[in-house]
């Protein structure tokens, strides 16, 4: 009786298994059609033509209020973070404290049982009577060398002078912590345990092994732009945001109001390079900006509509009061046109690779 066979049961892959395996495996890329790509002055947090733009110093339009709402979402998530990593510092120095009382504790009632000359049983040690004896000393020191031991001890009727020193005392001390430490965690672990994830005092933890936690160090303190990428972040905030002033005229073929260029009066695109002027906020295609706002000689460099001053100054490396808007210009953040030299065009997606 025939059976028929599985795409698994053959020794070599067919083309169409090998077309499926690296449909799901290994990586991918897809090039974009102009339908995939957003239209000019779209807000990047809602996807959608921005409405009362504003941008941040690296060109990426906004929204006002999805920028608002996102500056106070990200202030408001620093602040919850900033808390929680108090909490974990604070946790961490009082579990410390309370590690180092027990070990002192520890330490004081093994020094009262051994000059009570009772002996410290101890978990995977032998008993001691907690003070070691010394070693008697051999003929080096009783015999031959007696002078040089007469020399460099004190003489005959003469009594030694006590010195205290504190580094040595603290060294003993941290010692004595750490054996006492060392004692109480190795009671710990003799100690058969149960890991019942319904019972508080046993719960299960990831701290296995007693050890505090390390505390995550402060990353961010001011909110990230969303639309900058994941290697190379940029911060915005509410005092950067630079309100764009497009200048709108009327398509006589739709009827609805369009961006233009206020000095060649064409419609601008994601062709066309806007660029935009800070702080003003006038938006000039790449063209017009190089005809017409380029500098000649040492003149400064001006708007073409209201003719503010737009050179930009060097950065004081002493920072006063909040930060401010510096003046320059800046190529406004596009989508790709649909063809190869128009933008980005291509999207890639990286996973296992396959092998058969």
């Amino acid at each position: 009786m025939a059976h028929s066979k599985r795409n698994t049961s053959r020794p070599i892959f067919t083309s169409h298994e090998r077309a499926m395996a690296r449909a799901a495996w290994g990586s991918s890329t897809a090039r974009l059609t102009r339908d995939s790509f957003l239209p000019f002055a779209s807000c990047w947090l809602c996807l959608e033509p921005s409405i009362d733009p504003v941008a941040c110093a690296q060109g990426d339009i906004f929204c006002r209020e999805c920028a608002l709402s996102n500056i106070l979402a990200q202030k408001k998530e620093i602040r919850r973070a900033e808390k929680a990593r108090e909490q974990e510092e604070r946790e961490a120095r009082e579990e410390k404290a309370r590690q180092d009382a027990e070990a002192q504790e520890r330490a004081i009632r093994e020094f009262e049982l051994t000059q009570a000359g009772l002996s410290i049983t101890r978990t995977g040690s032998t008993s001691s009577t907690g003070r070691e004896k010394p070693e008697p000393l051999g003929r080096e020191g009783q015999g031959d060398d007696g002078a040089n031991g007469r020399d460099n001890g004190p003489k005959a009727g003469e009594k030694r002078k006590f010195s205290l020193d504190p580094d040595e005392v603290a060294r003993i001390a941290e010692e004595e912590r750490a054996k006492a430490r060392k004692a109480i965690d190795d009671e710990k672990a003799s100690k058969p345990t149960l890991p019942s994830f319904w019972s508080p005092s046993v719960t299960p933890s990831s701290n296995s092994n007693n050890t505090l936690h390390e505390v995550k160090k402060k990353v961010k303190t001011q909110p990230v732009c969303p639309a900058s990428a994941e290697d190379k972040p940029h911060y915005y905030s509410l005092h950067t945001l630079i309100t764009i002033n497009f200048t709108e005229e009327t398509d006589s073929s739709s009827n609805k109001p369009q961006r233009i260029c206020p000095a060649c009066k064409k419609a601008l695109s994601n062709s066309s390079r806007a660029t935009l002027a800070k702080p003003c906020g006038h938006v000039l295609c790449k063209s017009c900006v190089d005809q017409f706002m380029k500098p000649s000689g040492g003149e400064p460099v001006r708007c073409y509509v209201c003719e503010a001053d737009l050179t930009e100054k060097k950065e004081s490396s002493k920072k006063e009061g909040k930060e401010k808007i510096r003046p320059g210009l800046v190529e406004l953040r596009r989508e790709g046109t649909g063809f190869s030299a128009g933008g980005s065009n291509q999207v890639k997606k990286d996973s296992v690779t396959f092998r058969c």
